[in-house]
């Protein structure tokens, strides 16, 4: 079984994309490049956009999660599938030469403290899409969170 694992681990730790302290991964990666070399979080109002920055512009996930209307974002898992106003609470986006949205089946995101302009945001996320079906995007992300 440990056998098993660890070659699993091999074959899972290349599909994905890494720098520092921020991942890119899932299975998602068969489909779309998940490569990104750095992360930029921006804040506005409610909304908290987490954007892996690709090269020449593009970006392989953003991930927009709306968190009104929750008392304490800090450290507890927010279902992004969760509806705020009719809208679901997350939003994931493939931004290349043509956007592509990745619908949420399954899916959450944990922030480490309350976003603010100015202060390091840490957190990750884990989302299983409906299209393309069954694929998986996960993450995890550091930055410093600026305004638009």
């Amino acid at each position: 079984m440990i056998r098993w694992l660890s070659t699993l681990a091999l074959v899972v730790v290349p599909l994905g994309c890494s720098s520092g302290s921020n991942s890119l991964t899932g299975s998602v990666s068969q489909v779309y490049d998940l490569s990104f070399n750095s992360v930029t979080i921006i804040a506005e109002g409610p909304n908290v956009s987490i954007k892996y920055v690709g090269s020449n512009g593009a970006y392989p996930a953003v991930l927009i999660v709306d968190t009104a209307n929750i008392s304490d974002v800090a450290g507890h898992a927010i279902d992004l599938t969760q509806l705020d106003s009719g809208q679901p609470r997350g939003v994931l986006d493939n931004v290349g030469a043509v956007t592509t949205e990745f619908p949420i089946e399954i899916g959450s995101v944990t922030f480490d403290q309350t976003p603010a302009v100015g202060k390091t945001l840490s957190g990750s996320f884990a989302a299983t899409l409906s299209n393309p079906s069954g694929y998986t995007l996960d993450g995890t992300f550091s930055a410093t969170v600026s305004a638009p």
